[in-house]
């Protein structure tokens, strides 16, 4: 495997700088000391960061990827002790997905500023030095809360952006509207493709609705099928298929926002399901295999995953917040338990075994894994086990680790209820906790009713692919199916502590 350290840090602005130091054996005068004054601090009076980012080339052939950071949701005036954690890692390069400062201002000095701060922060600093940084931004980043193209000082904003993160002279950001880009790293079947996409520069204003239920966490908004609502605008779709194109045996796609998370009143790609849909559509239409997105924005930590009809299955890894955690999302469609507490993800591929393995997980500012989730190369291609969608209800039976308690599923057939059944086989029964459940099958899915001691409402359950997880949401009252109550087995639960889980108020 190639020096990845070599072959990235060729690229240090503060090679000269670092020379004068490193001189083994070897007295440092005071003249040196004055020249190595003089490199690194020009003018003791300045805002601007002393450490420039350091940087890479879009395509790195001699560069193996096997092990990277990222995060996002970071307020630039609060605790920064995250990125002493981060570096211990030793990553090849830290990503950031969006919310990298809150910046939330039209005015580009009170912008600059805030990048500033971050950027003198000794941790930072420290980070700076050890690894290249890729960023892409969201909102507060950008410049205002859930904007879109609407943002009058946008394109100001992306300058501000490629100066602070030392953008490359030779780099394509500089050239068009927008900050999308991409990397690659290795060669042929160990060739990986990092997809960074701008979900706000081009994206249209979401539409809200103030008769959302009280109890979605993070907003109004919700979706607009109309054909005029955008997320990522006519250029980036066109260079997005052409990258998709491209040949890469594992595509990491960046976007701020979660991919795979229904409508829950909080910015996501499901407010514009035509936009959504159409990302389905162009990862199924050019076979791009190995697709998995990477995410931010919910000041939460969790993985969701979408199971297209004709496509393997979509998995979207969510870390957030670095320090302004609010605790688990009420997120439908997700797989497994949230992670409420500060956070950071970590992607490692391990190209070792003959199929190999991206490993995902979630770490505390303790460097505890919190969240882990393991997908070998052979379930992110097109093949027929992985694109046909198995409905055995049979699988439901057994328990099941919920946020609420041990879900207990049972049924009394006399005989196994088929594969894409629509057919009810025997009686369902199921209890949570103080919680019991009438439940029947149709087309696959367990739809009922639950009651506990004060409160009851409607539920729904769906098994995955790989039977490993169940989809469930949940109603309190007459309310529609927006909470989340999703089913994992006991197995999956050795990186999660529940007490760490915590519900965010109505």
């Amino acid at each position: 495997m190639a020096d990845m350290s070599y072959v990235f840090r060729i690229q240090k602005p503060d090679e000269i700088f670092l020379s004068y130091l490193m001189i083994a054996n070897q007295h440092l005068n005071m003249w040196g000391i004055i020249l190595c004054a003089a490199l690194w601090f020009p003018c003791s009076a300045q805002t601007e960061p002393t450490v420039p980012h350091l940087t890479i080339p879009n395509d790195n052939p001699d560069v193996t990827l096997t092990k990277f950071s990222y995060g996002s949701c970071n307020k630039q005036n609060m605790n920064q002790d995250h990125w002493q954690v981060i570096s211990s890692n030793n990553p090849q390069f830290w990503l950031w997905l969006g919310d990298n400062i809150y910046g939330d201002s039209e005015d580009m000095s009170i912008l600059e500023k805030k990048y500033n701060l971050l950027g003198n922060d000794p941790g930072y600093v420290g980070l700076k030095k050890t690894c290249p940084i890729l960023a892409t931004w969201d909102d507060h980043d950008y410049g205002k809360n859930d904007a879109g193209n609407d943002f009058v000082k946008r394109k100001e904003s992306q300058q501000i952006f490629l100066n602070f993160f030392n953008e490359r002279e030779d780099s394509p950001r500089w050239k068009r509207p927008g900050i999308y880009t991409s990397y690659y790293f290795g060669k042929e079947n160990k060739r990986v493709q990092l997809i960074l996409l701008d979900t706000r520069y081009f994206r249209t204003p979401l539409k809200s609705s103030p008769s959302i239920p009280p109890y979605r966490p993070m907003g109004n908004y919700k979706p607009d099928s109309s054909p005029s609502a955008k997320m990522l605008g006519k250029a980036q779709w066109e260079w997005l298929e052409q990258e998709l194109l491209t040949p890469a045996r594992i595509r990491l796609i960046a976007t701020s926002i979660q991919f795979c998370a229904p409508p829950n009143g909080f910015e996501a790609w499901m407010n514009m399901p035509m936009e959504r849909q159409r990302m389905i559509n162009l990862i199924k239409s050019t076979k791009a295999e190995g697709v998995v997105f990477l995410s931010g924005d919910i000041h939460g930590a969790e993985m969701g995953i979408e199971e297209p009809k004709g496509g393997y299955s979509l998995i979207d890894f969510t870390s957030s917040s670095l320090n302004l955690p609010l605790g688990g999302a009420k997120t439908r469609r997700r797989i497994g338990p949230a992670y409420g507490g500060r956070n950071f993800g970590i992607v490692e591929i391990d190209w070792r075994p003959e199929d190999p393995v991206i490993r995902l997980s979630i770490r505390d500012l303790k460097n505890k894994t919190r969240l882990q989730h393991q997908v070998p190369l052979s379930r992110l291609n097109f093949s027929d086990k992985n694109t046909y969608l198995r409905h055995n209800p049979s699988s439901f039976v057994g328990e099941w680790q919920t946020i609420f308690g041990v879900l207990k599923i049972s049924n009394n057939a006399t005989k196994p209820a088929k594969e894409n059944s629509t057919v009810d086989y025997g009686t369902w029964s199921a209890s949570c906790g103080d919680r019991t459940l009438n439940l029947k099958l149709k087309a696959g899915e367990l739809h009922g009713t639950w009651q506990g001691k004060n409160c009851g409402g409607k539920v729904r359950f769906r098994l995955s692919r790989d039977g490993r997880f169940i989809y469930g949401e949940h109603s309190e009252g007459d309310l529609p199916l927006q909470l989340d109550w999703a089913g994992w087995k006991t197995e999956w639960e050795k990186n999660f502590t529940r007490d760490d889980y915590q519900f965010r108020k109505k």
